[in-house]
């Protein structure tokens, strides 16, 4: 008898990399984690990409195990605002009237969910509005269903990188924090305290150019408080770096230099079992603020998956 998947997997779809996750949500722990460029060919399309997805998936061993995976878009072309919507309507026609009135476009052009995020400030229940267009949910759907991969959710890195967070740090929950989320062509800020969304900032370079202009604009991105509502930048107390510039030499220093805050990497495993860890300290110290999205994602799902 053919044995039954048990793993559930965060995979994040990068720019030039793909990152994996596989959690066991019974044993809470992380079975495996992976990375793999992405080949000149996958980028010609969905397909293209989630054929060379299944192949890497065969090539771990894993395309049999999973079962149930989330896959992430970009919060860079998404909307994530914090919103008290109208009591009198229903919660989706609020939600989806609110995301018109922000993003000015139809309804038609984008899914939106709402998700319950305590009070705001006029006293009315608060939500954290996300909002993606179709087209890029349905990319999402595509590639997992040509990559074999038994779609659960399609979740939003930033907000993926913020669960790491709180995962894993727990003890600065208390805190104002920035979770910064930098890849080689933009920088996203996640801004947290007591588990709440505080907001979400974006930097967008143009082509060509670098990791220190990323680095630059990301420091003053954090000190202005870009994206931050209801508290002041000046209170902030730690951020904390995860994505493919995280672990590049430098890259910290530079986003920090002139601050007074301290940047950390996120330690995407560190509150978690690994349980092949034993041996990769080194290799890990700089996969984990990489895998961070991927981590997030898998053990956001496994909380529905557990047996």
């Amino acid at each position: 008898m053919a044995k039954k998947p048990q793993l559930v997997v965060g995979l994040e779809l990068g720019e030039d990399t793909c990152k994996l996750v596989a959690f066991h949500p019974d044993h809470r722990r992380i079975e495996f984690v992976g990375l793999t460029w992405v080949e000149p060919a996958w980028r010609e399309s969905s397909e293209a990409l989630g054929k060379g997805l299944s192949t890497w998936l065969a090539d771990l061993k894993l395309d049999k195990g999973i079962k149930a995976a989330s896959v992430c878009v970009s919060g860079v072309s998404s909307m994530l605002t914090l919103a008290e919507l109208d009591p009198n309507l229903p919660l989706d026609q609020s939600a989806t009237f609110e995301a018109c009135q922000w993003l000015g476009k139809a309804e038609n052009e984008f899914h939106v969910n709402a998700l319950p995020h305590g009070t705001g400030p006029m006293g009315e229940p608060a939500h954290l509005l996300v909002a993606h267009r179709k087209e890029t949910i349905q990319r999402v759907r595509s590639v997992a269903e040509a990559a074999g991969l038994p779609l659960a959710e399609v979740g939003v890195d930033a907000i993926a990188a913020l669960n790491a967070f709180e995962i894993n740090y727990s003890t600065w929950t208390d805190r104002l924090v920035a979770v910064v989320l930098a890849s080689s062509r933009n920088l996203q800020i996640v801004w947290t305290k007591n588990g709440q969304f505080l907001g979400h900032g974006v930097v967008v370079l143009s082509s060509g150019e670098g990791a220190d202009q990323i680095a630059l604009e990301g420091g003053k991105a954090l000190q202005a408080g870009l994206g931050l509502q209801g508290a002041s930048p000046d209170h902030l107390e730690g951020v904390f770096l995860a994505g493919d510039l995280a672990a590049e030499a430098g890259f910290a220093p530079r986003l920090g230099n002139g601050t007074k805050f301290e940047i950390r990497l996120l330690d995407a495993f560190s509150a978690i079992s690994f349980p092949s860890a034993e041996g990769m300290l080194g290799q890990l110290a700089e996969t984990a603020p990489k895998c961070a999205v991927a981590l997030g994602l898998a053990v956001a799902l496994s909380e529905g998956e557990r047996a």
